[in-house]
């Protein structure tokens, strides 16, 4: 299925799992949501501390597995749901969006998104596709930060695994140049350094 441009040159604050998620800064996102100033694009475990999603992906099957059931109840009944795995698409009734292992984000065809090798690129070019033109990046850590790997500590069984950051950064420096100047990292302690970088109060400020 084609993604929905459904945001046509809009912002979003894009909520990857890094330790560096933390309350204060998604309760500060929450009046510019609900005053519908920005959207709201999270993947994987933000669905825990992130109540008023707007999209949310998540590729791994053993994730979906894990997390399946609890994910779709603590999701907004209004949250688009997306993941790359057709087998949990049908399992879960979820949209699904097939992927490529390509450099730098699919742009051409809305039915197609890149890998990118994690999750956080995944979910940016998926928001590219519903027309996102300026991305705010929370979570977005590509590193350990106080030993930890994401906010919530470690991944359970067969999920937690050494993550390749270095194979990752990458992958976020293919990111067309035209695309790498609307996003904007707003992460502390990111050891992911091919955009610019601000403070999530002064991007904000500026909506």
């Amino acid at each position: 299925m084609k993604v929905p441009c459904l945001y046509p040159n809009e912002t979003a604050i894009c909520f990857a799992t890094g330790p560096s998620l933390t309350a204060e800064d998604i309760e500060l996102v929450r009046p510019y949501h609900e005053k519908g100033m920005v959207r709201t694009f999270g993947c994987n475990d933000s669905y825990k501390v992130v109540d008023f999603l707007d999209v949310h992906y998540a590729c791994d099957v053993y994730w979906w597995e894990h997390h399946g059931m609890n994910c779709l109840k603590t999701l907004p009944p209004t949250c688009h749901v997306w993941t790359q795995s057709q087998q949990m698409a049908i399992t879960f009734k979820l949209n699904h969006i097939p992927g490529r292992h390509e450099p730098a984000f699919c742009v051409k065809d809305s039915g197609f998104i890149h890998y990118g090798d994690n999750s956080g690129f995944q979910l940016l070019n998926l928001a590219y596709h519903y027309g996102i033109r300026k991305f705010i990046l929370l979570g977005y850590n590509m590193g350990l930060v106080n030993h930890k790997r994401h906010f919530f500590g470690d991944h359970p069984g067969r999920m937690n695994k050494e993550s390749p950051y270095e194979k990752f950064i990458i992958a976020y420096n293919l990111i067309q140049p035209d695309i790498k100047s609307v996003i904007i990292n707003c992460t502390t302690n990111s050891a992911l350094n091919c955009f610019k970088t601000s403070t999530l109060k002064e991007e904000l400020a500026k909506l």
